[in-house]
């Protein structure tokens, strides 16, 4: 004689429960993605920058102003000072005050600007209250940012080189 096959019920049974928990995990994972997104939103851009993105994005008209005035210069970082030497073909045009930015690389937490005062014919100086990220972005601009100078700072550059270059 055979004996009957005996059934399980569907909870006793293993390939239920594979099936379940995939579908647990999707839901997890789903459910994960949502708060993460919800609870850290992006940053708000705003200015003249806000429909081009969070960088400072240059149309050309910048670097092409920096190029007629025939701008370029260095930046040096001693301690929490920033000594800026910065050459033009009228170095009288300059203004009194210029503004520079160090841009972190990845987000906006990092970065810092700091005005900088003419010192002397060519020179400006000022004080970094926050240390400035090794990979950080330079950008000197006029404070109403007619034209700018760019550069990027390495690990061990504490002189970093700036010309008219597109961001």
């Amino acid at each position: 004689m055979t004996e009957p096959a005996v059934v399980n019920p569907w909870y006793k049974e293993p390939w239920p429960w594979m099936i379940l928990g995939l579908l647990s995990l999707g839901i997890v994972a789903g459910s994960s993605i949502a708060f993460i997104g919800l609870t850290n939103p992006p940053e708000m851009v705003t200015g003249e920058y806000e429909r081009l993105g969070r960088g400072l994005t240059d149309t050309a008209t910048r670097t092409g102003q920096a190029r007629s005035l025939g701008l370029f210069g260095q930046v040096g970082l001693e301690d929490d000072r920033v000594v800026l030497e910065i050459n033009a073909h009228d170095l009288d045009a300059l203004p009194e005050t210029l503004l520079i930015r160090f841009q972190h690389p990845a987000t906006s937490d990092g970065d810092s600007s700091v005005v900088l005062e003419r010192e002397y014919h060519g020179r400006y100086a000022g004080h970094l209250t926050v240390p400035s990220h090794d990979r950080a972005q330079v950008i000197v601009a006029d404070l109403a940012q007619t034209w700018w100078l760019s550069g990027r700072r390495g690990e061990t550059d504490d002189v970093i080189a700036l010309e008219p270059k597109r961001l």
